[in-house]
């Protein structure tokens, strides 16, 4: 992206166009510098509070969690929802194991569902299980290219700055 010819970036709270070398948004204020220091640990707390409007989703991998191991639990158990429960999103890990849970009774009981319902409901099995297998190919290519989106967020001792 440009603005006259400059290079810009997205700010990670409002998705406003910057110039590279801003300090802070000039829309919304947030300090970019600050967002280098947030961490998903304080974002975790935060949620657990229920405080969620100081929790930012960046697509930076915070300092407290490692590109590799993300990509790895993306690639290994990214059927079961590991890269979400790495970085503590609980909601979208539980939803790819209940997925998981689906794919793995269509194919323990598929001769059955097949001569029950004379294929009808495994056809119906087979559609959302390929909905769920291009979501899995989907988070390997957003974590591999840096698009997976990560909550993160200052302690609260510094939340004044961010």
């Amino acid at each position: 992206m440009s603005i006259l010819g400059r290079d810009t970036k997205k700010c990670p709270r409002c998705e406003a166009k910057c110039l590279q070398g801003q300090l802070k948004c000039p829309v919304c204020g947030l300090i970019f510098s600050r967002v280098e220091q947030a961490t998903n640990q304080a974002a975790w707390e935060r949620l657990k509070n229920n405080e969620k409007e100081a929790v930012l989703y960046v697509k930076q991998v915070p300092k407290d969690k490692k590109k590799w191991k993300l990509i790895l639990y993306t690639v290994l158990l990214g059927l079961v929802g590991g890269e979400y429960f790495y970085v503590r999103r609980w909601q979208r890990g539980l939803f790819y194991i209940l997925g998981f849970i689906l794919l793995f009774a269509s194919v323990i009981f598929n001769s059955y569902l097949i001569g029950v319902w004379d294929g009808n409901l495994i056809n119906v099995f087979a559609f959302f299980i390929g909905i769920y297998g291009i979501a899995w190919i989907m988070d390997i290519i957003n974590v591999c290219l840096g698009k997976f989106k990560i909550p993160v967020s200052l302690p609260k001792e510094q939340e004044n700055d961010l």
